[in-house]
């Protein structure tokens, strides 16, 4: 592996500092716009004194200023002072050191695009949750909330029958007849007002968005691309800034929609992960797959830290790299554009929060089989990514540039090469490049701690970091779904879970080198 020097540093603007962009993605529910953000930016900077110590009076003052990047004239950046010192990001002087960054914040906005779904979309999804095989198709750790939205089912079918069964019949026995029955005639009605009630101001909202975006229907194509596109031209507006990083946060099911915008994202940008022999980037991908080829051998959790040290190794060497050069054999054509023709990639993070990922097997396929078939087929990028059957006519030259050929059986890389000399990813590997930090919270008695979260190393690759916060401060006892960036005292010693989050976005460089 190659030693962590400096690379040539990008093209910069007239200012003395770096700039970075974090990328907010929501969660289901009503959401007002900057509502998420604000409280996000609070826990993340303000009130964080290691980074912001930057010798400047206000030293964790905010600005809001309008940006058209988001595509809503509700939102605003949220930008900061230039954070602390840090070797990671070196003044325009190219002083290793003696300057910090400043730090963008975005919050990609979805709400408005995923309303709309009907009570007959939620009571099909519902419905079919309901009909699986609780053995087979049921993951244990939602097993308990399973079984839950059953009673909840049929105590709400038995409320609903019980009023227009006679006074004789089985279910009357518990059934509160004698002091209703002057109110037999209003209780069918009442029933119906109040479960209209609940479905229309809580059940749309929140499970009405999840069958929105997961269930790939005819009704919900339109909806889904929007809110995709919405996404993606956020991150090409980023990549056309002045930035040299960017973080992707995705909270609840915008988790969900940050590892499908990754995921498109990658593969719609195929100068970012093409490189060419003897560069710097090369030498870098041949390291993630000499590491890769290791873990394969052994899945030693040794060999899986060294496959993240070639990851970070190899997102920074595309990330510097000119703006303005193409790599060799990728010229541009009559039709192309600065997004085909753009060699960097900036997204080096993408952390999760209370992400129902876990559940994907649930949520996104029929069982833990179908899943492992899209994952197989490139479907599902995971960490590490799949390694493909190299083709005989690529042994040679592989050979040739010094990449790993097991002699033990079938040659596997994530890379192909095409005239002269560039080797391009393959379409499902943004986790080559991209650290993926997971923090979920174990959930106990089903309202205890967070349901909806869980690890994800399991369903998408053991190089993601799963940060599991029951372990570090305990068992929680209250519902903790919405609180991953919740601050009780900002003047108190930090809590775990903001010092996980802190870490995870390592937004001065101050965990490790970015």
């Amino acid at each position: 592996m190659p030693a962590e020097e400096p690379a040539t540093q990008s093209a910069r603007p007239p200012a003395n500092f770096a700039k970075q962009a974090v990328v907010v993605i929501h969660g289901i529910g009503e959401q007002i716009p900057m509502d998420t953000l604000k409280g996000f930016v609070r826990a993340a900077w303000e009130t964080d004194t290691q980074i912001t110590d930057n010798g400047m009076p206000q030293p964790a003052e905010v600005w809001s200023k309008p940006d058209q990047r988001t595509g809503s004239f509700e939102l605003r950046r949220i930008t900061t002072r230039q954070s602390m010192a840090t070797p990671t990001f070196p003044d325009i002087s190219g002083d290793a050191g003696s300057g910090g960054v400043r730090t963008d914040f975005y919050e990609l906005y979805w709400a408005d695009l995923s309303a709309s779904s009907t009570l007959e979309q939620l009571g099909t999804w519902i419905a079919g949750l309901l009909m699986r095989n609780p053995f087979t198709r049921v993951p244990r750790s939602v097993r308990s909330a399973w079984v839950f939205l059953w009673i909840v089912s049929l105590a709400i079918v038995y409320l609903l029958l019980a009023p227009v069964l006679t006074p004789t019949g089985r279910l009357w026995r518990f059934y509160p007849y004698g002091w209703m029955q002057d109110w037999q005639p209003w209780i069918l009605p009442i029933i119906g007002a109040l479960l209209a009630w609940v479905a229309n101001c809580y059940l749309l909202a929140y499970a009405g968005r999840v069958v929105r975006y997961t269930r790939a229907t005819p009704e919900n194509i339109a909806a889904r691309k929007d809110i995709r596109e919405r996404g993606l031209a956020l991150l090409d507006s980023l990549h056309e800034a002045e930035y040299e990083r960017i973080i992707v946060v995705g909270h609840s099911l915008g988790s969900i929609l940050g590892y499908d915008l990754i995921s498109y994202f990658w593969a719609r940008r195929l100068a970012s992960h093409t490189v060419t022999e003897g560069s710097r980037a090369f030498e870098a991908l041949r390291c993630v797959e000499e590491t890769l080829a290791a873990y394969g051998e052994s899945h030693a959790d040794s060999d899986l830290e060294q496959f993240r040290k070639a990851q970070r190794i190899f997102c920074r060497e595309l990330r510097r790299r000119p703006k303005s050069v193409a790599p060799a054999g990728m010229q541009p054509t009559a039709k192309a554009t600065d997004e085909q023709t753009d060699p960097r990639w900036l997204i080096t993070d993408f952390v999760t929060l209370g992400s129902p990922l876990t559940h994907a097997d649930f949520l996104l396929a029929s069982d833990t089989a179908s899943l492992q078939a899209r994952v197989d087929t490139r479907d599902y990028p995971i960490a590490p990514p799949v390694r493909e059957v190299l083709d005989k006519k690529f042994f040679q030259p592989a050979k040739n540039a010094g990449l790993p050929l097991s002699p033990a059986r079938q040659p596997e890389l994530l890379s192909f090469k095409f005239p002269p000399a560039n080797w391009q990813t393959h379409h499902a590997a943004p986790f080559a490049a991209v650290r993926w930090t997971n923090i979920y919270d174990p959930a106990r008695f089903i309202f205890c701690g967070d349901l909806i979260s869980g690890p994800l190393a399991g369903p998408f690759g053991r190089a993601i970091v799963d940060v599991n916060l029951a372990q570090i401060r305990g068992q929680s006892w209250t519902f903790t779904h919405t609180k991953y960036w919740e601050l009780d005292d900002a003047n108190a010693p930090p809590p775990a879970h903001i010092v996980e989050l802190r870490r995870a976005l390592n937004l001065a460089g101050q965990v490790e080198d970015v």
